[in-house]
């Protein structure tokens, strides 16, 4: 057993993927925010992704993959669906906190002047994330 020991464990480690080799993890190349080391902005700009999508790379990526258009447009596709996931869990918050609103103000057991203020509020709670990813992605097919 002591001898199989050792190839037991090369097989082990043949099946672990350490994060610096995995060239398809989306965080070695973007972040969507600001934060160290993704300190140099950029927008997406290529063919078949959607415009002006504000990302953020490392240094190393500005010394090595931004000279492959290739490379960068994988990157930025990466970039939208990022981008698309997040503005579809910032809606759900929204319409969540919404609903909550809607909630509170049906509840209400007060001045109804002061039950009808907090509905028009709740109704009038602008979905700024739905309507933008609505803009960006609901009508990408027909730009």
């Amino acid at each position: 057993l002591l001898q199989l020991l050792p190839i037991i464990f090369f097989i082990l480690m043949s099946f672990v993927s350490f994060p610096e080799e995995t060239a398809t993890s989306s965080s070695q190349y973007f972040s969507l925010t600001h934060k160290h080391p993704y300190t140099n902005p950029m927008e997406t700009k290529h063919r078949g992704v959607v415009k002006d999508i504000p990302y953020f790379v490392s240094d190393k990526f500005m010394r090595t993959t931004i000279r492959d258009p290739y490379k960068v447009s994988q990157v930025e596709r990466l970039v939208e669906k990022s981008y698309d996931q997040f503005l579809q869990n910032e809606c759900r918050a929204q319409r969540k906190h919404q609903r909550q609103l809607q909630q509170r103000a049906a509840s209400f057991r007060g001045d109804p002047r002061k039950r009808a203020s907090m509905q028009a509020d709740a109704d009038a709670f602008e979905l700024s994330r739905c309507q933008e990813h609505k803009d960006l992605f609901m009508n990408k097919g027909r730009r």
